[in-house]
C-alpha cells in the first residue's frame, strides 16, 4: 500500500517536479555568470565582499522565492488534484489512521521538496565559495538553511489550506501563509529566527486538523490549540513589526537652531502638508523670512547671494570661508546599535604621495581568537595577518572583540582606522597608512562602559567624533588627542533616542528627541553650556 501511495503522489508530482528543476538550474547558471561578471568588472574584488558584510547586498538574495516557489508548487500539485475531484476523503479511508495516512502523503511531498532544494542548495554554496572567504559562505549556508525551512513552511501552510472543508478556515490559514512570506523577507537571520522550527512541527499538526475537518472532527488537544493560538499571534505580531520597520515615516515635529542674532532658540514647527510654523517659545512667532534672517550660520548661502557676507556678529566679522568651514555635523541613530552579521571591515591604506584614498584589497576578518585579513587573489593574506597579531601581541589584546568603530569607506578626506574594545574593555586604535599597520592603546575616562562610538574624519580635524556609554552620557573625542570630553544631556537615552550635533562658527549645537519631547542644547567653543531647552 505505502509503495501504491509513492507512485500515486510521484506521478502527480512528476511534471512540476522537472519544471522546477529546469527553473532552478536556469536560475543558478544565471548567478553563476551575474557573479562572475561582477567580480571580474568591479574593482577591487574586496568592494564585492564590502557589498555583502556592510551594504548588506546579498547576491542571491532573490532566490529566497525559488525555494517558496517549490514549496508552493509541490502542495498545489500533490492536493489540488484530489480537491478538484473531491478524492481527498479517500486518504481518510485508507486501511491506517488519519494521522499516518496524512503524514505519509507529507513526508513524501517534503521528500521531493528536500531532492529539488538540497541539489540546488549545494551548487549554489559551491558557487558562493568560489568568490568569498569562509566567514561569508558561513553566513550564506545559514540563510540558505532558513530559506530552506521556509519552502517547508509555505508547503504545509498551502496543503493545510487546500486540504481544509471550512471555506473560513481555509482563507485563515491561507491569509497566515501569505503573512509568513512578508516575514521571510529579510536579509538577516538571527537566532531568534529558529522559533520557525518549532512552527514548522505544528504545522504538521495544524495540517492535520485540516484533514480530520474532512469528517468535521478537529484536533481538540488543548496545548495544539494553545500553540496553534500562540503562532498566528507570533506571526501576526512579526509581520506588523516588519511593516512597521519598513514602512515607518520618520516625522520631525521641531526643527531647533539657535540664534546668534537674538541670542535664543528658534524653531520651525511642521504640522504636515507643508504646513509650519516659526518662532522662539513662549515668546512669539514670525514669517520665514524673519526666521532666515535669525540664522545667518545656516542660511547663509542666501546671504552670500544676497550680497550681505561677511556679517558682523558680537563685534566679530564672519565671511563665507569662515562659515562654510567651521561646519561640521555628526548624526546618531539607535538603529545604528545593529551589529554587522559579518564582521569583515575594509582595511584602508592611505599612502603620503597619493592624494585620494583608494579602496582597499584588503578586508580584516575578526575572529573568536584572533583577527585575519583576506584578499581575493590569496584569500588569507599570511603576511599581513602575521604581522597584525603579532601587534596584537605585543599591545596584550584579549579576545574575543567585544565591539569595532570606524567609518569603513574610502570616501573621507583622510582615515581614522578602526577603534575596537577587547574583552576586558580595553580600547584600541587600529590603521593602515603606507602599507604598515598601525595599532596603538586609546586612554578613556575610567569607570564607564563604551556601546557606542562614531569616528567621523573631516578636513577641519578638531573633532573626531563621540562616544557614549551605557549610562547614556556623551562625549567628544578630539582630533589631536583622541580624549573623551563629556558634555552634559539631560534625560539623552541612547536606546530610544536620534541625537544631531551641529558646529558653526560661534557655537557646538546638539538636538536630540525620542520623537515626543525635542530637547535642543547649546555650548560655545569651549562646551560651556549656554542655555537649553525642551520643545513638546
Amino acid at each position: 500500500m505505502i509503495n501504491s501511495i509513492i507512485k500515486k503522489e510521484w506521478l502527480k508530482i512528476k511534471p512540476i517536479f522537472f519544471i522546477l528543476n529546469g527553473i532552478a538550474f536556469t536560475l543558478l547558471g544565471n548567478f553563476w555568470y551575474n557573479l562572475n561578471f561582477s567580480f571580474k568588472t568591479v574593482e577591487p574584488e574586496s568592494m564585492m565582499w564590502y557589498r555583502f558584510t556592510s551594504l548588506e547586498q546579498k547576491p542571491y538574495e532573490y532566490l529566497f522565492y525559488l525555494y517558496l516557489l517549490i514549496g508552493l508548487s509541490i502542495s498545489v500539485f500533490q492536493f489540488v488534484p484530489e480537491k478538484i475531484r473531491n478524492r481527498i476523503k479517500i486518504m481518510s479511508h485508507l486501511p491506517i489512521s488519519m494521522s499516518k495516512s496524512l503524514f505519509l502523503h507529507l513526508f513524501i511531498g517534503i521528500f521531493y521538496i528536500f531532492i529539488l532544494s538540497i541539489g540546488f542548495s549545494l551548487a549554489l554554496i559551491f558557487i558562493i565559495s568560489q568568490y568569498y572567504p569562509n566567514e561569508i559562505l558561513l553566513v550564506s549556508i545559514k540563510d540558505i538553511s532558513f530559506y530552506f525551512l521556509g519552502s517547508i513552511i509555505i508547503y504545509l501552510t498551502i496543503s493545510s489550506s487546500i486540504i481544509e472543508k471550512n471555506l473560513l478556515i481555509s482563507s485563515l490559514k491561507l491569509f497566515i501563509g501569505i503573512l509568513f512570506i512578508f516575514i521571510f523577507q529579510k536579509s538577516i537571520f538571527t537566532s531568534i529566527d529558529l522559533i520557525w522550527i518549532p512552527i514548522a512541527i505544528l504545522m504538521f499538526f495544524i495540517t492535520l486538523d485540516s484533514f480530520y475537518s474532512i469528517k468535521e472532527q478537529r484536533l481538540t488537544n488543548t496545548l495544539f490549540r494553545l500553540l496553534s493560538f500562540l503562532s498566528i499571534v507570533i506571526v501576526i505580531y512579526l509581520s506588523f513589526d516588519m511593516y512597521k520597520s519598513k514602512y515607518k515615516h520618520d516625522f520631525n515635529k521641531y526643527y531647533i537652531f539657535y540664534s546668534p542674532i537674538v541670542k535664543d532658540f528658534v524653531y520651525q514647527k511642521n504640522f504636515g502638508d507643508h504646513q509650519f510654523e516659526y518662532g522662539i517659545k513662549n515668546q512669539e512667532t514670525f514669517d520665514r523670512t524673519k526666521y532666515e534672517s535669525y540664522l545667518p550660520f545656516v542660511y547663509w548661502r542666501n546671504l552670500d547671494i544676497q550680497g550681505k557676507l561677511p556679517i558682523k556678529i558680537d563685534n566679530e566679522i564672519y565671511d563665507k570661508k569662515t562659515i562654510k568651514e567651521s561646519r561640521l555635523s555628526f548624526s546618531y541613530n539607535p538603529t545604528l546599535l545593529k551589529r554587522q552579521e559579518v564582521q569583515m571591515y575594509p582595511l584602508l591604506n592611505p599612502h603620503s604621495k597619493i592624494g585620494m584614498i583608494k579602496f582597499p584589497e584588503e578586508m580584516i576578518a575578526l575572529r573568536k581568537n584572533d583577527i585575519k585579513i583576506y584578499n581575493f587573489d590569496e584569500r588569507l593574506d599570511k603576511k599581513l595577518t602575521t604581522q597584525l597579531n603579532k601587534l596584537l601581541k605585543t599591545n596584550n589584546v584579549s579576545f574575543p572583540i567585544k565591539d569595532i568603530w570606524g567609518k569603513s569607506t574610502n570616501m573621507k578626506p583622510f582615515d581614522l582606522g578602526y577603534f575596537f574594545l577587547d574583552s576586558k574593555n580595553k580600547l584600541f586604535k587600529l590603521n593602515r597608512y603606507d602599507n604598515k599597520i598601525h595599532l596603538q592603546e586609546v586612554n578613556y575616562p575610567n569607570n564607564i562602559q563604551i556601546s557606542f562610538m562614531k569616528i567621523s574624519e573631516n578636513k577641519k580635524r578638531e573633532l573626531a567624533g563621540f562616544a557614549i556609554d551605557s549610562k547614556n552620557d556623551f562625549y567628544i573625542i578630539d582630533y589631536q588627542t583622541l580624549k573623551f570630553r563629556k558634555i552634559e544631556l539631560k534625560n539623552f537615552n541612547y536606546k530610544k533616542m536620534k541625537l544631531l550635533f551641529i558646529s558653526n562658527p560661534k557655537y557646538y549645537l546638539v538636538r536630540y528627541t525620542d520623537n515626543k519631547n525635542y530637547y535642543a542644547v547649546v555650548f560655545d567653543k569651549n562646551f560651556k553650556k549656554i542655555k537649553e531647552n525642551i520643545f513638546q
